[in-house]
């Protein structure tokens, strides 16, 4: 009798394991999703890039909720002219989606509408959200502190997916961003005024510049770091009549902190903050 009720303990325990790793693949998944619906190729002057969207509360900024695009400074540095075109997905009547393009304004003259982090690669500007378009911008409080690496709820080798558009390319004709997946490569990531950015193990490729670095943290998408560049290996050979040059990828992007991106944020709502 006693191993009777063992082994039915064992059972029941095993069942509960099963229960709750049978539900984290499907959660993993829409928090995949939850990350391409928040992201966008940004187009313009024949470069390429990513950003993602946040919606802040009008608590934040003071008259009612507005959205603001997050992406790496230098991809608006490097766009020549006043406008830029975001791709969208929109809804069409065979319940799929097609591909949307909208410009957006990033210049009037020589003034930038960006605000840029004084010292990190990064840039945020204010969008209104097209209408009929599929897309759901992360919420402020899923923008990573400095809290979650303090207590390690972000760590070296936590799981993190990268919505992007690696050379240029998107996932479908309808222009929805290719998920990556990779992990956090950099220990300690504390304290952040030493350590701003933090090496992301994902094959990383341009275009991918202003895309979100997202974990999973209690169940819930939290961005931790925006990607900006990548490590690679610079060889030279040279000959009698030839001289090369040649760049191998390590497979690693250098991402900016999260609390970053906050600070960027509050500058960004300092500079439009209604009276």
């Amino acid at each position: 009798m006693p191993g009777r009720s063992c082994r039915s303990i064992s059972i029941v325990l095993t069942m509960g394991l099963l229960t709750i790793l049978g539900d984290q693949p499907g959660r993993a998944a829409e928090i995949a999703e939850d990350a391409l619906r928040a992201t966008v190729r940004i187009v313009g002057g024949g470069k390429s890039s990513t950003g993602f969207f946040v919606t802040l509360p009008a608590a934040a900024v003071g008259d009612k909720p507005r959205t603001v695009l997050v992406t790496a400074a230098h991809a608006f540095d490097e766009i020549n002219g006043p406008k830029c075109a975001l791709v969208f997905r929109a809804p069409d009547a065979e319940q799929g989606f097609v591909r949307k393009e909208v410009d957006v304004t990033v210049r009037t003259g020589e003034q930038r509408l960006w605000v840029k982090h004084p010292q990190a690669d990064i840039a945020v500007i204010g969008v209104d959200l097209p209408e009929n378009v599929d897309v759901q911008p992360f919420r402020l409080n899923q923008i990573g502190e400095e809290k979650h690496i303090v207590e390690k709820a972000v760590r070296v080798g936590s799981d993190i997916v990268v919505p992007c558009f690696p050379a240029q390319v998107e996932a479908n004709s309808a222009g929805w961003p290719i998920l990556r997946k990779g992990s956090l490569a950099t220990h300690p990531l504390t304290p952040l005024a030493r350590t701003p950015t933090m090496l992301v193990d994902y094959s990383h490729f341009g275009g991918d510049s202003g895309a979100p670095v997202v974990a999973t943290v209690n169940g819930e998408p939290l961005v931790v770091g925006l990607v900006f560049a990548m490590l690679r290996i610079t060889d030279k050979a040279s000959t009698t009549f030839e001289e090369r040059t040649m760049h191998t990828p390590l497979g690693l992007a250098l991402a900016a902190q999260a609390p970053l991106i906050r600070q960027t944020i509050e500058a960004w709502v300092e500079a439009h903050r209604q009276p």
